[in-house]
């Protein structure tokens, strides 16, 4: 059947009757279409709530009004007859609305319109309800796109905005100045006590993904970091964050577990093994925290340990040892006997990491388990402390960490 309305300029017909004409009663056919549509909507979340309800009201009423416009006139809105539908978006968005039921809403009106108007239409009326369907897709696109531009704006704006302010935060926190005045300011809630997170993420590598250029790939972690931080504080995160790590403040007090999830889900995000260096606190104390945290971390640095997690108890000697003094510089002596002899030096720190285990230790350093009982004995007769024996290990424990880090940063 051919579309003559359309070229005599008639709008589309129903019944032999203007399209719209149930439409026209927009203000009553919008509350109760509203009306129907809270009763029916059985899913959480899927309708804002009852304070917004004039809002949806406002909606549905605009999307009539566009509806009686498109069917009269056979043309799709104009961008700006969309501005309403652009601020109640913005709107939604500010006061947490999920995009998904904004949506819900837009496309509920659009369609519960023309359920009416279809009711009316009549065998010799398909040209007319084709017409009318491509006007209807072309209208819920329109809408679409404007509703969803507008509330992602509004949501990067608010992100922006709440992030700033936990920048300025933390860096107030970080440095020591009084933060009440900018939690009043910007609304973010201060506690009593935060473990400060000193995290070490190690350099990107290329080998990652070939095809993607290193900056990108870059950028690209860096914010999967950053998500896994925002998601572990629920929003706007406390954290001075980069590319090869940063400061984390979370506030309370997490427990062991919690904070070994959080490490485990930052080294998914980076797709690499991190390094976390932990630290609770009173809010008053967070600088030092920060400090103790990121020594930590060079210390791990310093020693080859493994990633993951540390404590201050997971390194307290080895962090007292970093301080230059006497005793340090003595207990580096202590191996100057081992001088000449690297391969002795070398299956003592194997041996210690491996727990003591002399098969281990001679696996993974491809020599004969006695090879290793001889060197353990040369480095006794060597040194005077036998580190087969609890008494003469401690020493050389602490030898080997005093020794690493003399090495590392020599007295001037």
């Amino acid at each position: 059947m051919a579309d003559n309305n359309s070229e005599t300029g008639q709008g589309i017909m129903m019944d032999g009757k203007p399209a719209s004409e149930p439409l026209r009663n927009f203000q009553s056919l919008a509350r109760h279409l509203v009306s129907r549509f809270a009763t029916e909507s059985t899913s959480p979340g899927t309708v804002p709530g009852k304070q917004s309800e004039s809002d949806v009201t406002e909606v549905t009423v605009h999307c009539l009004q566009l509806g009686i416009s498109m069917f009269d006139t056979r043309s799709e809105p104009a961008e700006e007859d969309l501005d309403p539908l652009r601020t109640i978006a913005s709107q939604w968005a500010r006061e947490g609305v999920p995009l998904k039921s904004v949506l819900h809403v837009y496309h509920e009106g659009i369609r519960r319109g023309w359920d009416v108007i279809v009711s009316r239409a009549r065998a010799e009326d398909l040209a007319d309800v084709v017409a009318g369907s491509r006007l209807l897709l072309a209208l819920v696109e329109s809408v679409t796109i404007a509703a969803t531009s507008s509330y992602m704006a509004e949501v990067e704006a608010l992100t922006s905005e709440r992030n700033s302010a936990a920048q300025a935060m933390v860096t107030a926190l970080l440095s020591g100045r009084n933060p009440v005045p900018l939690a009043r300011q910007s609304g973010i809630g201060l506690v009593e006590n935060y473990v400060v997170i000193g995290l070490s993420v190690p350099p990107y590598s290329a080998d990652a993904n070939p095809q993607l250029p290193e900056a990108v790939g870059i950028r690209r972690r860096t914010r999967h970091i950053q998500a896994a931080v925002s998601d572990a504080c629920g929003g706007a995160p406390l954290a001075l964050l980069s590319e090869e790590g940063g400061t984390i403040l979370l506030p309370g007090t997490p427990t062991p577990a919690e904070l070994q999830n959080l490490v485990r889900r930052l080294g998914q995000a980076s797709e690499m093994d991190v390094t976390a260096a932990v630290a609770a606190a009173r809010i008053d104390r967070i600088p030092s925290a920060a400090d103790e945290v990121h020594e930590l971390l060079d210390l791990v640095r310093q020693l080859s340990r493994p990633p993951g997690m540390y404590r201050m108890d997971d390194l307290a000697l080895e962090f007292q040892l970093t301080r230059h003094g006497p005793g340090r510089t003595h207990l580096a002596s202590l191996l100057e006997p081992l001088d000449g002899s690297p391969e002795l030096v070398e299956t003592l720190e194997v041996h210690i990491s491996y727990d003591l285990n002399r098969q281990r230790t001679a696996k993974k350093m491809h020599v004969h388990a006695n090879t290793v009982d001889y060197r353990l004995k040369r480095v006794a007769q060597l040194t005077g402390f036998d580190p087969t024996r609890p008494s003469g290990l401690r020493h050389i424990q602490a030898a080997l960490i005093a020794r690493r880090l003399e090495q590392a940063h020599p007295r001037q």
